[in-house]
């Protein structure tokens, strides 16, 4: 494992980013295999994967830095300049170049929702702010996917105060159930009108907005406070536990999927029940991989490719529309035209062609954007800790 990093969640992050890709593209093959086609639809649950995960990732490091900071006030303010320099200038640059592609597309005689939606300046405005989840016209189309982008950061707001609430579980119970019963209320006023008899329906703004996903960040806050030791590999888990954990995520997928993009029961409880799947997913990898640490370390080609793709994720994520838009245009007359065989062949080798670029313009913006922002960050970090320990070095 790399230095501040979990190798399960890396696994965890590159089946989702592999799951959205896929989902994305799908659309574009109509003639796919009807078990491929479902099996697609699913990578939409990959965002909820990539909650679990972050969720997880800012309570760890919440942990790390209370063991050695001054004071709340210290260890809030450092976690907002982290995630703020991780997540803001990768977003901007995606406003400014979605942007160009959609100004670049208009002129050209393109449908403007070729590449996003219809917004204007002050739906621009909130993306800027990361406000656009609670706007039905910012939320989804100043970037494409930016919704989830959009809801992770209305939790990072809170994060730190559920973190030292959560230095006693029953303020934490409490907490949990408060912010559970919101959600519902808001579901039911907001969308349902006060109806009992009422479903959300998928890739809506109820569907987007923060009280139906928001949930999932409190599962993967639970993930880490009940398994901590097995996420992190420090506690080995018997056989029939971890093949448990397997036939939970197994039993979990399939409920995910009947609720949502496969029979449409109830969207609204698709997220949270993925969200669930998706911890017992992590447990079982953290399981797999501390057990084949045991045996022999091992380095394979298909686990690079993972870690990989884990480690580049929110790049990939960003960027893989510009791929998926790409081929949207320039072929999707012929994808559209094959039969079942070819269209499965067609549809593995887009998958595959758009990881690879996806991952590659990561890369590029690691080095371009990222790479500058994480040393300015690590800056201001300083400033910070001298100012709550002026007598240590940093």
């Amino acid at each position: 494992m790399e230095k501040g990093r979990v190798a399960a969640l890396d696994a965890g992050r590159a089946l989702a980013i592999v799951g959205v890709v896929a989902v994305h593209l799908s659309f574009q093959f109509p003639n796919l295999p009807d078990g491929v086609t479902l099996l697609a639809r699913m990578g939409q649950y990959g965002v909820q994967l990539f909650f679990v995960i972050s969720a997880i990732t800012i309570f760890m490091t919440l942990e790390v830095d209370h063991a050695r900071c001054a004071d709340a006030r210290h260890v809030t303010l450092r976690f907002y300049i982290k995630r703020f320099f991780r997540i803001a200038p990768m977003y901007y640059a995606a406003i400014a170049v979605y942007g160009l592609i959609s100004y670049g597309a208009t002129r050209s005689g393109y449908e403007r929702a070729w590449v996003l939606g219809a917004h204007g300046p002050i739906d621009i405005l909130l993306n800027v702010l990361f406000l656009h989840a609670l706007s039905p016209t910012a939320i989804n189309n100043v970037v494409p996917g930016g919704w989830s982008i959009g809801v992770e950061m209305l939790f990072y707001l809170i994060a730190p105060l559920l973190f030292f609430v959560a230095m006693n579980r029953t303020r934490l119970l409490v907490a949990t159930v408060l912010l559970l019963a919101s959600s519902v209320i808001a579901v039911w006023v907001g969308e349902c009108s006060g109806v009992l008899e009422c479903h959300v329906s998928n890739n809506s703004f109820a569907y987007f907005w923060p009280p139906v996903q928001g949930p999932c960040f409190i599962v993967g806050m639970w993930a880490w406070y009940v398994f901590r030791s097995r996420l992190l590999g420090d506690s080995a888990a018997t056989r029939q536990a971890t093949w448990l954990y397997f036939s939970l995520a197994l039993v979990l997928t399939f409920a995910t999927g009947a609720l949502g993009v496969w029979f449409a029961k109830a969207h609204e409880l698709a997220p949270l029940v993925a969200a669930c799947g998706a911890v017992a997913f992590l447990l079982f990898v953290s399981s797999r991989r501390a057990a084949a640490r045991r045996r022999a370390p091992s380095n394979t080609f298909v686990r690079r490719c993972a870690d990989a793709l884990g480690r580049e994720s929110y790049g990939i994520y960003l960027w893989h529309f510009i791929c998926v838009y790409a081929t949207f245009h320039f072929f999707e007359r012929d994808f559209r035209q094959t039969d079942s065989d070819v269209s499965l062949a067609l549809f593995s080798a887009t998958l595959l062609a758009v990881l690879c670029t996806s991952y590659a313009l990561s890369r590029a913006s690691e080095w371009l954007i990222q790479g500058r922002a994480t040393r300015l960050s690590r800056s201001l970090l300083a400033r910070v800790d001298r100012r709550f320990h002026p007598g240590r070095r940093t």
